[in-house]
């Protein structure tokens, strides 16, 4: 219970449960699934929101960042758990059969934990391909800056989000809660997701240079060891020693940031 808490809350995703692939046994445990899931939500939200959601109390005297840490996460676990629970709907080796109440604690559980921590109560293997491609995406942006998770973090989606918008509308500053975002904080945010999906991109290269599994397979496994979220589709042990190697290098990339 203590190693599980520890890695539920750094994010690490480690498990010391015997004869268990991953928190499979507990997929009808919705209070260990869910005492594992709050923890990940609170090592991966940061440590500056934390402050303010003690400290202040009501969202609009949360600072700029947290408030958009906090929107932007909720809009990710809510859209990866209707995301899950349709792509999976049909799938007998994951969610089909299973009491609806279940499915959407599977569904949340995984969306909570597929960005950032790594844990599954599905096994990643049997999931669909347009499930994997999706969770691709999450497990990139990862969790907030100045938590325990990577990626190229919450806050930069946020702020390339709002640029974006800011654009389309036509306005010459980047604006969101009537507070304008300096245009040091926007270029940084650009430059943070341009470099991470080019690392991305030239691991996922050498990967595919060097092993021989689907390439969808391949893209998994380089975005997870970028990410830092541990999340597998059974290929990693299989992987030679220079794909294994390149990984590494994707995990440490990825833990530093890439700047």
């Amino acid at each position: 219970a203590a190693f599980l808490s520890s890695s539920a809350f750094n994010n690490a995703g480690f498990n010391i449960l015997p004869n268990s692939v991953s928190l499979e046994q507990f997929r009808a445990e919705f209070w260990v699934l869910g005492s594992i899931a709050t923890m990940i939500l609170i090592g991966g939200i940061g440590y500056g929101v934390m402050v303010d959601v003690v400290r202040l109390k009501r969202f609009n005297r949360y600072r700029l960042d947290s408030r958009l840490v906090i929107l932007v996460s909720l809009a990710l676990w809510m859209l990866g758990t209707v995301v899950l629970l349709i792509f999976e709907q049909g799938n007998s080796a994951t969610l089909k059969g299973l009491p609806f109440g279940q499915q959407f604690m599977d569904a949340f559980f995984q969306s909570v934990s597929g960005r950032t921590a790594g844990f599954s109560s599905i096994d990643f293997r049997a999931t669909e391909q347009h499930t994997n491609l999706f969770f691709i995406g999450l497990m990139f942006i990862g969790g907030a800056s100045g938590s325990t998770a990577s990626g190229i973090k919450v806050n930069t989606l946020a702020v390339i989000l709002v640029a974006v918008v800011s654009s389309i509308r036509g306005r010459a500053h980047v604006e969101v809660f009537g507070r304008e975002i300096a245009p040091q904080q926007v270029q940084r945010a650009l430059t943070i997701g341009v470099l991470g999906f080019m690392s991305v991109f030239v691991v996922a290269v050498l990967l595919t240079l060097a092993e021989r599994f689907p390439f969808i397979q391949l893209l998994f496994e380089t975005v997870s060891a970028f990410g830092n979220v541990g999340l597998s589709t059974g290929i990693t042990s299989s992987l030679s020693a220079w794909g294994q190697s390149i990984l590494v290098l994707a995990m440490f990339i990825g833990r530093l940031g890439p700047l």
